[in-house]
């Protein structure tokens, strides 16, 4: 299995969470706040992205807004080397058999969703520090080592992995929907008679955030604050049990459209960290032609 696939996704997926980090912590506390059940966050603090952006620099400093950012990094190394180093691969293998060379889109959603499924709960425990010290409104973070520690002393292991299930589930729409939509949008355009370029690159993945951000928010808002849930006053209270417990709730208290509370900084984020992501890795793909003095695409 070529490790070219696995190298460059995660070389690419760190490249764009680097990129557009303080718009994915704006999206956090969006999505945090308004909780009936949690008094401290109870307040709509936040109107809109840039308001909580210019308040989070204005009242915590410029360096809060990559608050997390070193698991953020973490995960994304990990994440993005696993997701997209299965599902090139697999997906080259199987084209082999397939007529015309070209893979069923309904079976690119399902290789999608399965490779983001494993990835994301592989990288569980990074995604629950990201969103913890992202809602932290303190100014200082613990190193990598200390903070999962800390979670492990508190909470147990199962605290690395609160959320798993709603992060496995987004994982599963937004790679089952993002990669296989790049991949078809992309392919479907150079066979209309464009060219395979950075313009053909950059409308396919700013397509494939849009509808990624779509089907991917109602979960992401129920990972989010599952995620986020640990002690209040010294206690340990779960307010949310479960994936469909937390939308039911999140909609009754606060309308069905909190289910895409942050919509705006999640499209913000995912758009330009696509068009970020898959035109590095279209980059990293050239860039390994070259280095073997070779037009041939082995991933």
């Amino acid at each position: 299995m070529p490790w070219e696939a696995f190298v460059y996704g995660g070389i690419a997926a760190m490249t764009a969470e680097a990129v557009t980090f303080p718009i994915d912590m704006s999206k956090t506390r969006l999505q945090i706040q308004g909780q009936i059940a949690d008094p401290r966050l109870s307040a709509l603090k936040y109107r809109g992205m840039l308001h909580t952006l210019a308040t989070v620099a204005k009242e915590e400093g410029m360096g809060s807004l990559f608050r997390g950012a070193k698991f953020a990094l973490l995960r994304q190394g990990t994440y993005g080397t696993i997701r997209l180093g299965i599902y090139y691969n697999v997906k080259r293998v199987f084209e082999k058999s397939c007529e015309g060379g070209i893979m069923p889109s309904h079976y690119l959603v399902l290789l999608g969703a399965t490779a983001g499924v494993i990835g994301s709960f592989v990288t569980t425990p990074t995604d629950v520090m990201r969103v913890r010290m992202q809602a932290n409104f303190q100014s200082t973070s613990p190193g990598l080592l200390r903070a999962f520690l800390r979670v492990r002393e508190t909470e147990g292991i199962k605290g690395l992995y609160r959320g798993a299930i709603p992060n496995a589930q987004r994982a599963a729409i937004v790679n089952g929907v993002q990669i296989p939509t790049y991949d078809v949008t992309k392919r479907n355009l150079i066979a209309a008679g464009f060219s395979d370029s950075k313009s053909t690159h950059f409308g396919s993945s700013l397509f494939a955030g849009f509808l990624g951000s779509c089907f991917s928010q109602p979960i992401d808002v129920a990972k989010t604050r599952m995620m986020n849930q640990n002690l209040i006053h010294d206690k340990q209270v779960t307010l949310y049990k479960g994936v469909v417990d937390t939308l039911i709730a999140t909609a009754k208290h606060e309308g069905i459209g909190a289910l895409w509370k942050g919509f705006i900084p999640t499209f913000s984020r995912l758009g330009p960290w696509n068009v970020c992501f898959f035109m590095t890795y279209e980059q990293l793909k050239a860039f390994d032609c070259w280095r073997r003095g070779t037009d041939e695409i082995t991933f």
